[in-house]
């Protein structure tokens, strides 16, 4: 036995506690696949964005009379682009407090299948209800995420609003009536998506007692079926309200 401030401790509880020595590939393999490649593809699209002098944005940003013309990828780049460096700054600062957490709990295939959600439903909204508005961005997408924790504490019976996630919905839907220029439709498609997608990979399982393979497929329908319906309202603006 070895001494210890109090007591005594065995010889392997001492060993156990030895130094750690971790390699760069070690820290490599750390880092969230999905949450980091997330985060390169957007800044390589800004780069591109101001390497391109705006032509990339006005080719990629969603835009409901361009895709009713057949440019349907805009449903997907959209969430792909920024404005500025600080909009993207704010972005991917969110994607990185929100994903690795998310990605951990759910596993990367789950995890990537909220962010679609999360970004097809900011878009589907979007061409609902302010057709002819062009936006661009990744909030919406990262909202998805924070709607997914929310389902998976929600089934878990924590209350939403004794969390900082209630205060971050309610601050999110509030910032596009204080500054016009954000979409609130982006920001809510979003947080809806990723909530619903999110709950069927997290209730259906632990609640309905659906097995994880059958609840992740049918949060893959609901993507599908996101971006499906994005590019029928897309291609017909008179089923758009606003």
């Amino acid at each position: 036995m070895h001494q210890a401030s109090v007591g005594y401790h065995c010889p392997e509880c001492v060993a156990g506690q030895g130094q750690q020595v971790y390699t760069a590939r070690n820290l490599m393999n750390q880092r969230p696949p999905v949450t980091t490649a997330l985060i390169v593809a957007n800044v390589v699209a800004f780069v591109f964005q101001l390497g391109t002098d705006g032509a990339l944005t006005r080719w990629g940003l969603l835009f409901g009379p361009a895709i009713e013309f057949g440019e349907w990828w805009r449903i997907i780049t959209g969430g792909f682009l920024h404005a500025s460096i600080l909009h993207i700054g704010f972005n991917m600062y969110a994607l990185w407090i929100f994903g690795p957490t998310l990605e951990k709990g759910v596993g990367a295939v789950r995890f990537l299948l909220i962010y679609l959600a999360g970004l097809f439903g900011s878009s589907l909204a979007v061409l609902l209800f302010d057709y002819s508005q062009s936006t661009l961005g990744a909030s919406g997408a990262v909202l998805g995420l924070a709607g997914g924790l929310a389902a998976v504490l929600m089934t878990r019976g924590i209350n939403l609003f004794q969390t900082s996630l209630g205060a971050i919905f309610l601050i999110n839907l509030a910032l596009p009536i204080l500054v016009p220029r954000i979409s609130f439709w982006g920001h809510a498609g979003g947080i809806v998506g990723g909530f619903l997608a999110a709950l069927a990979l997290s209730w259906l399982p632990e609640r309905a007692g659906v097995a994880t393979r059958t609840a992740t497929a049918v949060a893959a329908l609901l993507v599908v079926g996101f971006f499906a319906a994005a590019l029928f309202v897309g291609q017909n603006s008179a089923l758009a309200f606003g």
